[in-house]
């Protein structure tokens, strides 16, 4: 089964991604 392991890491890579761009919003935000 590597192929889901491989979809888990897409999807916290992704994950990830997501958060940072949440707190450069929130960065942008506060400026």
């Amino acid at each position: 089964c590597t192929g889901a392991k491989r979809s888990a890491m897409v999807l916290g890579q992704f994950n990830l991604l997501a958060l940072a761009q949440r707190a450069t919003g929130l960065a942008q935000r506060a400026v």
